[in-house]
């Protein structure tokens, strides 16, 4: 598909392509184009994974458009609904579901400071998610599997995004769905230790992976992105970081850096973590 580096479309309807073998990448409206040298892609991620019994719907976006009918167009299997991490662009249609699974040590709270709002201008939720009831949210152990009926996807914990990132492994396809937690760029917002990160990594790269599906980026990146972000941890220096301020309420006088490889997105090396200077004691640990 066409990449439109930092442009909000201002779409206001889901659109929706087959990402992998019974697998959609359905893009979500809401922008949310973050810091660093070039703003990214901007778009969220939702993906829907079927099985022969049901599918799993993995992240509801921001909330501004009706996800669930839209799904309905995709699939009538009844839904298995989850979320890699709590933050509003992958938890925001969560009212049109009564049960969300989430990984254990995620806080519903998002208790870890860096809990972003609507960018300036963005739209409020729509109708449908508005209409919606409460709902509850059930969690998923690290190595748990979700059986979708000749289909399982493994519960992957990857600390670092959110203390309880979690990521899916598709044993069919040998495809990744990362969240978050793996991204060209990562916002480490939890403040955990980069060695839990790291370590985290070591253990997923240990799983068959062909392709790494993301939350922020529309195209596939291959299993050796995970070594490109292994040698970005372990060359991490705070103090050769650049600045990446972003201007989001809450967040605009906080200190944020990027370190990073490669020129900027378009790069195909380009792998980058974003952080808060206030957090750097809790990272080098």
């Amino acid at each position: 598909m066409q990449i439109t580096l930092g442009v909000d479309n201002h779409a206001t309807q889901c659109v929706s392509w087959q990402a992998g073998d019974g697998i959609y990448a359905i893009q979500c409206p809401g922008f949310l184009p973050g810091p660093g040298r070039l703003p990214g892609w901007g778009y969220v991620l939702s993906y829907l994974v079927l099985g022969a019994d049901k599918a799993l719907l993995i992240d509801t976006g921001f909330g501004l458009s009706d996800l669930k009918t839209y799904v309905r167009t995709l699939t009538d299997l009844p839904l298995v609904v989850m979320n890699t991490h709590v933050h509003p662009d992958h938890s925001g249609g969560n009212g049109q579901f009564d049960t969300v699974f989430v990984g254990e040590h995620e806080t519903p709270e998002t208790d870890d400071g860096v809990l972003f709002y609507r960018v300036p201008g963005q739209r409020e939720a729509c109708d449908a998610v508005k209409r919606g009831g409460s709902y509850r949210f059930a969690h998923l152990r690290d190595g748990e599997r979700i059986d979708l009926g000749g289909r399982t996807l493994q519960t992957v914990e990857i600390p670092g995004h959110t203390k309880g990132s979690i990521a899916l492994f598709d044993e069919n396809t040998r495809l990744l769905l990362s969240g978050d937690a793996i991204l060209k760029r990562v916002f480490y917002g939890a403040g955990v230790p980069l060695s839990v990160y790291r370590a985290a990594l070591e253990k997923t790269k240990r799983l068959p992976i062909r392709d790494i599906l993301s939350a922020h980026w529309p195209e596939p990146l291959g299993a050796d992105f995970i070594d490109k972000m292994l040698r970005l941890i372990d060359a991490f220096d705070p103090v050769k970081a650049e600045c990446a301020a972003w201007g989001e309420p809450g967040m605009a006088s906080r200190d944020m850096r990027m370190f990073c490889f490669g020129r900027d997105f378009d790069d195909p090396d380009f792998v980058a973590l974003s952080f808060f200077m206030d957090q750097v004691d809790q990272i080098m640990q």
